[in-house]
């Protein structure tokens, strides 16, 4: 079987990220409404955005505008100058970077964590039973790319659990992956639960996967910490659960 081209996807798939942040931030520049939120988000976060932006709205809190990419991208972004009001990041390691640049806000809060699950598509095709199957050659393996907390996260798993995996393409954020996994692309893909759960794939049970977390993290950069502190309450952390975050 034949190897994707990694370079060229991630190439094509960062610039793309890039123009699509650098576009967002010149139409939210504009906004007429100064009290909605800019917020740059971790790809995972997606799947809770409509149901917090309605939990929100129900305290009177202006629906923010997501920017959603991989954490590396948002913070490279915001360290490019790029405008925002609250950064999420889905580990520790990025929102070190965004303050070692001095562009996070003075308060850093843990308020969720997430874990990867083995997801396979449809009809499980390539009949993967075992974490060990994604070092089959014959098979379709995708995985975050390193440099994303998704794919430093499966690194570390597989590393300790001693499976070498033979990956096929590396995607610059977990979202990427779950499309490619629906759409039948690949046999088989470690995901953060919460994507398996909203693209409604079939899950394998790995004994101890969930052992392995990432912890995601918040930093208002302009002092108005509305957007936070409601991801940090109890109906916060009820809508993040709902859709497979936390413990």
């Amino acid at each position: 079987m034949s190897q994707r081209p990694l370079a060229a996807i991630l190439a094509l798939s960062a610039v793309f990220a890039i123009a699509t942040i650098a576009a967002f931030a010149l139409v939210a520049s504009g906004d007429d409404d100064p009290d909605r939120a800019l917020i740059l988000a971790p790809s995972s976060l997606a799947v809770a955005q409509d149901k917090l932006d309605a939990a929100l709205a129900q305290l009177g809190i202006p629906a923010p505008e997501w920017v959603f990419a991989g954490s590396q991208t948002i913070v490279a972004q915001l360290i490019d100058g790029a405008p925002a009001d609250l950064l999420l990041t889905a580990n520790r390691v990025t929102l070190d970077r965004a303050r070692a640049a001095g562009v996070t806000g003075a308060t850093e809060v843990a308020f969720t964590e997430n874990h990867l699950v083995l997801a396979v598509a449809q009809g499980n095709p390539g009949n993967v039973a075992e974490l060990a199957d994604l070092a089959d050659p014959s098979l379709l393996i995708g995985v975050c790319a390193t440099t994303v907390p998704c794919g430093r996260l499966a690194n570390e798993m597989t590393t300790a659990l001693g499976v070498n995996v033979a990956a096929d393409t590396e995607e610059p954020n977990v979202r990427s992956l779950s499309t490619k996994l629906v759409a039948g692309e690949l046999d088989a893909s470690l995901i953060y639960r919460t994507d398996a759960l909203a693209a409604g794939v079939e899950v394998i049970d790995v004994p101890g996967i969930a052992d392995y977390r990432t912890t995601y993290w918040g930093t208002s950069l302009t002092g108005d910490n509305a957007v936070l502190d409601f991801l940090l309450s109890a109906e916060g952390q009820a809508i993040l659960r709902s859709a497979g975050f936390g413990s």
